[in-house]
């Protein structure tokens, strides 16, 4: 397989590998490394990878960029989030824009965890990946215009908005296919005056 430098390649290591290859940083004199970090060249050393396992995932990429992920590690959050603890049952839902890995989402998909995408290109990339239309949660800012045929396959929409709710409703009007309504009640934590994070 050849890949310019510039290609991404993704690496899925199994047990006691490798999550992802983090370059040692060190500050400048007279200013805190919180304000300006200096990347060492060439890195030294690694958070979760050995210098022989690192040289071996970038041999295999043909050069870098390249992410490293592990499956032990992943596979671990997943069952935590599957055993959290709940009265009337439980759908964990992975937000695939996090990282939406192929070989990532077929270990959520094979551990049961549904998908929340956030636009169209993200349901076709899981439905691409063999995640079930109806496991797939659409919540996005842009409905997309073939909204209709990600709802006929089984996704699921949460309108995020009147004019959503407007648009699904004339398509479905008399068929009491379901919709979701995401609210956002304006407050949260985190983020800034303008944004709302949780």
């Amino acid at each position: 397989m050849k890949l310019s430098t510039a290609a991404l390649f993704s690496v899925a290591l199994g047990a006691s590998q490798s999550m992802a290859f983090s370059p040692t940083f060190k500050s400048t004199s007279g200013v805190s490394s919180s304000t300006k970090l200096q990347m060492a060249s060439p890195a030294t050393q690694s958070v979760f990878l050995s210098p022989e396992t690192a040289k071996k995932c970038v041999d295999a990429a043909n050069g870098t960029p390249l992410y490293a992920y592990s499956m032990d590690t992943l596979t671990q959050n997943a069952d935590a989030c599957l055993a959290f603890p709940n009265a009337y049952g439980l759908t964990v839902r992975y937000a695939m824009k996090a990282c939406p890995n192929g070989t990532i989402l077929k270990l959520f998909n094979k551990k049961g965890i549904h998908i929340d995408a956030s636009s169209g290109f993200e349901v076709r990339r899981a439905m691409s990946n063999g995640i079930p239309a109806e496991n797939i949660s659409l919540s996005t800012q842009e409905l997309p215009a073939d909204f209709a045929e990600f709802v006929d396959m089984g996704v699921k929409v949460n309108a995020c908005s009147i004019s959503q709710l407007e648009r699904f409703g004339q398509h479905y009007n008399g068929t009491g296919q379901k919709v979701g309504v995401r609210v956002n009640p304006g407050v949260g934590s985190g983020g800034f005056s303008a944004s709302s994070t949780g």
